[in-house]
């Protein structure tokens, strides 16, 4: 099973459409109802196998196309088995990023994308329930004049008030007094929102949490390609991290400045690449990001439109094909709603 989930997970097309009938095969002479149950069943001698060949990945190129195709063909059952070899990747990422890198960054972005399948952000009728529950419990609250508050209420109301506004300054020791005191004011005013200073964090956004400070670190790499597939897990893992505003604001506060590197000075593939993340971050932040954006993003974003228009406006049939046109497209499709996100009205 393990050498033809490798070539189900084989980048020529033919190859491993031919795996995959081949397990499609394995599962009708095996008695097994389907691929993921088959996989399921024997994920335990799998893992085995890739973290062993993991650790040796000069003579093992393709432990992680294993990985990957388990990933793809599984559900969230299979978290708990492969954390380990999650963690053995990062420790190994730690040692040899300077070598190994991009063949990481592959695991970890096939581990990130099957977090996001599992857990990922609510679907959109979701959130178009919540956002219409707010709607109508603030509909009924302007409505009754005679809702009563209570001075506690009001007292938590503005240290809310206060937290949020030194988070968004940058201000974050406060922050991190307040959680290891077992107080996380955050959590409170918000009926709808995550409390999670009383749960312990689940183990998947953990692990994207994880996964993030280690993008940090690699977003400056010199290899463009290292920078472009950091930047991808990055923006799965804000994803991941979405519902869990505790822990995801202060990794934002961290790799703000790496990222705006990545906006402001870097290969225009780059750029396109950051303003994505850019714009996820502003989708799971909002107005955390308003001040940082405003100041170090937004006039070098409006400079670069104006130095482009007049090249556009004079530009033929196939400046539609150059990456500075998808450059200028992405940030004039994202711009409008990015600033609705972030709540800048000014």
């Amino acid at each position: 099973l393990y050498p033809v989930l490798e070539k189900a997970g084989d980048r020529t097309l033919l190859i491993s459409e031919t795996a995959l009938g081949t397990l499609t095969d394995i599962c009708e002479a095996c008695g097994y109802s389907s691929v993921r149950c088959l996989i399921s069943e024997n994920s335990d001698y799998l893992v085995n196998g890739i973290s062993l060949n993991l650790r040796q990945l000069a003579c093992q190129p393709r432990a992680s196309q294993v990985l990957d195709t388990m990933l793809r063909h599984s559900d969230a059952s299979l978290l708990p088995l492969i954390e380990d070899v999650i963690q053995d990747v990062l420790s190994a990422l730690d040692q040899t990023y300077s070598s190994q890198a991009s063949t990481f960054l592959r695991v970890l972005h096939s581990v990130m994308t099957a977090l996001v399948q599992w857990f990922g952000m609510p679907s959109a009728q979701e959130h178009q329930q919540r956002q219409t529950d707010k709607g109508q419990s603030r509909a009924r609250s302007q409505g009754q004049q005679e809702v009563t508050l209570t001075s506690q209420e009001v007292e938590r109301f503005f240290l809310d008030y206060i937290s949020q506004k030194q988070i968004a300054e940058g201000d974050l020791p406060d922050l991190e007094e307040e959680e290891e005191a077992g107080e996380v004011p955050l959590a409170k005013p918000e009926p709808n929102s995550d409390t999670e200073g009383e749960a312990p964090m689940p183990s998947h956004a953990q692990l994207a949490k994880d996964v993030m400070e280690r993008c940090i670190h690699l977003l400056s790499d010199g290899s463009l390609r290292v920078r472009l597939k950091v930047l991808d897990v990055l923006e799965l893992c804000v994803t991941v991290l979405h519902p869990h505003g505790n822990h995801l604001l202060p990794m934002a506060h961290r790799v703000w400045p790496a990222l705006v590197t990545r906006l402001i000075n870097d290969d225009p593939l780059a750029v396109l690449r950051a303003f994505k993340v850019l714009c996820t971050l502003g989708q799971t932040c909002g107005d955390f990001l308003r001040q940082r954006f405003s100041k170090d993003v937004l006039p070098k974003l409006t400079s670069s439109l104006l130095s482009q228009a007049p090249v556009s406006a004079r530009a033929g049939p196939v400046y539609s094909h150059t990456l500075a046109f998808k450059l200028q497209l992405a940030v004039l499709q994202g711009l409008g709603s990015l600033c609705e996100k972030l709540d800048m009205g000014e």
